[in-house]
């Protein structure tokens, strides 16, 4: 079995900031996508990744230019690059729907399968770049990596996946991420575990602070988020130090971001899908997880586990005890299925603080005093 890795290169100064059809523009990268190629040169660097083939479009040869290290490793692939705008290339959507009522209409209702006059639609771009890498891999030996672009990336993996290409765009494919697949006895396949995910786990403190910005965090949630993310980061620290295997970063920054879609229906699912489209599908979970653990979850110490109870410890920026907090929020749950998630969130929340008392004590538990 080989495998092929295809990376979506870094972000670029997007003309009109998305309201324009962009395809095969020869857009650079951003000083953001600069350092998201950086960050893909550490993953690259982590063990032999194999040839590496780019689009020639600048902003896949600089990405793989800064992830090899030297451009002179890179080998340029036309068949590698974006799907073909055609007469849509550099307009923006208002005229486009102006003049293609018709069509743009149609486009809408099946994004992945229809093409613009002249271009390719993302399933046209998906079977070329499929053709690409069958061709690569006739002439190479062992792994290949391939920086390349969502359009076409995303037509191979709605084809390989079975997705649905009305519902194309749902394919967490960030600028920056990576994705997996299997070569084996001439067929490809994908596993969406392996879709789209970032070279690093977590995305730093700078990204923490751009993705509540990005997605609108109310000032008062930011606080409770970063409440929540001290008390957890504090109980894996102590964790850590008593031996247990806990992320502290991955801890703290999911803890930070598990509120990211406090004003929308379902939150904590709603969170996740954000967290896991950015690429970052450890965080994900977690976060999806915050509201309920899966069962069994509420008897280990896990990075889970920990962000769940610190949430429950934490009413806005204060902390509180769990009958406290149980008690205030349960005026809130009138029909029965809201009662019956409110206790067992509530016996979930007392299993975690029982196993986290017994490895620090009811006072490792608490922060340490000022002064």
């Amino acid at each position: 079995m080989r495998l092929v890795y295809l990376v979506r290169h870094g972000e670029t100064a997007a003309k009109g900031n998305g309201s324009f059809c962009v395809c095969r523009e020869d857009i650079p990268l951003s000083r953001r996508g600069r350092k998201q190629a950086r960050v893909l040169a550490e993953w690259y660097r982590e063990k032999d990744r194999g040839r590496v083939f780019s689009s020639p479009l600048s902003r896949c040869a600089e990405t793989a230019a800064i992830m090899t290290g030297d451009k002179k490793q890179v080998r340029m692939d036309p068949e590698l690059t974006e799907i073909n705008g055609g007469d849509w290339e550099g307009r923006s959507f208002e005229e486009i729907r102006a003049c293609y009522p018709d069509l743009y209409e149609q486009r809408g209702r099946c994004l992945g399968a229809v093409a613009p006059p002249g271009g390719e639609s993302f399933l046209q771009g998906g079977a070329r770049l499929r053709s690409a890498i069958e061709k690569l891999l006739s002439q190479t030996e062992g792994d290949l990596v391939l920086v390349t672009h969502s359009g076409a990336a995303r037509g191979l993996i709605c084809m390989l996946l079975n997705w649905d290409p009305a519902h194309i765009m749902d394919i967490p494919l960030a600028c920056g991420t990576v994705s997996r697949l299997q070569a084996e006895a001439g067929s490809l396949s994908a596993d969406f575990s392996h879709v789209g995910i970032r070279p690093a786990v977590c995305p730093g403190r700078a990204e923490c602070f751009r993705l509540w910005d990005r997605f609108q965090v109310p000032q008062l949630v930011r606080e409770h988020q970063q409440a929540v993310a001290e008390l957890a980061g504090m109980w894996a620290d102590r964790l850590a130090e008593a031996g247990l295997p806990i992320d502290r970063e991955l801890t703290y920054e999911a803890a930070f971001l598990h509120d990211i879609a406090r004003t929308k229906p379902d939150h904590a699912t709603q969170g996740g899908r954000i967290l896991r489209g950015e690429g970052y599908d450890r965080l994900a979970q977690i976060v999806a997880a915050h509201h309920r653990l899966s069962p069994g979850e509420e008897s280990r110490l896990t990075e889970d586990s920990l962000v769940f109870l610190a949430d429950k410890c934490v009413e806005g920026s204060q902390m509180v005890s769990l009958e406290e907090r149980f008690r205030a929020s349960m005026g809130k749950c009138s029909a029965p299925e809201a009662v019956w998630s409110h206790q067992n969130q509530y016996r979930q929340a007392e299993a975690v603080a029982h196993c986290l008392e017994s490895v620090l004590g009811k006072e490792g538990c608490r922060p340490a005093a000022d002064g």
